[in-house]
């Protein structure tokens, strides 16, 4: 007895048909059964190269993901690399710097004077400034890539974070011969954020103009509001960014064409924790800027209520 395979049906007729025909007409039943299951297996054989197709189909797609994602691994890789590489760099020459300096006083404690001390404490400080910053910044960028900030949006007057900060930066200005002010229409400014978070992003953007700043030179920061947006400009009169700079501004890591003026130290981070931030407070932020001609930072957030 056969066994019922897919076209075991198909075959058993054709076998009586050949047995039937030999020597003699095919009968009419037959005939009409053999075309049935012809036809039959012509739908059964389409189905199976339907299928066919479509099991390379899905095998191929599957195929482009694995090797899509062999890439991101790559990718993330190189830049894991290419991170703890940047991250020893800035972290080794703070080090050093401290380390030097505690062994100089250590050695010759006796012979320096105390204005060369408080010198050499003053480098100890600095560095350590730096490191801290560097950490800190990596622990925002570690927090913001894993979706652990937790905002708490309430309404803020925008002016006085301002004003405050210009005031905390005036030791930087006086020593830059900096001119930096505030020019705002209105008494105040309510807009939707986080307050730490607000402060962080103005503090960035107005260290950075102080720090690109050369001497004697003006900053001035612009707060209007239009379109229901508090709109915040933070110009100054440092050498400006070229197109393929302002290209690559807001990611990790970046090393600019422009240097800080006066040596000051920069992670590379900043902008990139600042753009994470305003658009998770629903805000924006650009850049304009011409080689020779400053730069000015545009930020924008949701207006609060009165």
């Amino acid at each position: 007895m056969k066994k019922n395979t897919l076209f075991g049906n198909e075959e058993r007729v054709l076998e009586e048909t050949i047995v039937t025909s030999q020597g003699q007409e095919i009968p009419h039943k037959i005939y009409k059964q053999l075309s049935k299951d012809y036809a039959k297996l012509l739908k059964q054989t389409k189905l199976l190269v339907k299928m066919s197709d479509k099991q390379q189909y899905q095998l191929s797609e599957l195929a482009e993901k694995i090797k899509t994602k062999n890439q991101n691994l790559i990718q993330l890789d190189q830049e894991k690399n290419e991170f703890l590489g940047i991250v020893a760099h800035d972290l080794k020459n703070p080090l050093n710097a401290i380390q030097g300096s505690a062994s100089f006083i250590k050695e010759a404690l006796v012979e320096l004077s105390q204005q060369e001390i408080l010198e050499l404490m003053d480098m100890i400080e600095q560095a350590s400034r730096q490191m801290y910053y560097l950490v800190s910044n990596l622990l925002d960028v570690n927090a913001i890539e894993s979706g652990k900030i937790n905002l708490v949006i309430t309404t803020i007057d925008l002016l006085p974070i301002i004003q405050a900060l210009i005031i905390h930066y005036k030791p930087h200005t006086k020593a830059k011969q900096i001119s930096l002010k505030l020019h705002s229409p209105e008494s105040k400014h309510l807009v939707l954020a986080d307050q730490n978070m607000l402060y962080q992003i103005l503090d960035n953007l107005i260290s950075n103009a102080i720090k690109y700043s050369p001497m004697n030179k003006k900053i001035d920061i612009h707060v209007t509001e239009e379109l229901q947006m508090i709109r915040c400009e933070v110009k100054d009169e440092g050498p400006g960014l070229s197109e393929l700079d302002q290209k690559k501004l807001f990611n990790k890591f970046t090393r600019l064409t422009a240097k800080p003026t006066a040596d000051e130290h920069s992670t590379g981070l900043g902008l990139f924790i600042v753009k994470k931030l305003i658009e998770m407070m629903q805000g924006k932020v650009w850049c304009e800027s011409k080689l020779e001609n400053g730069c000015k930072f545009i930020v924008t957030f949701p207006t609060g209520d009165s």
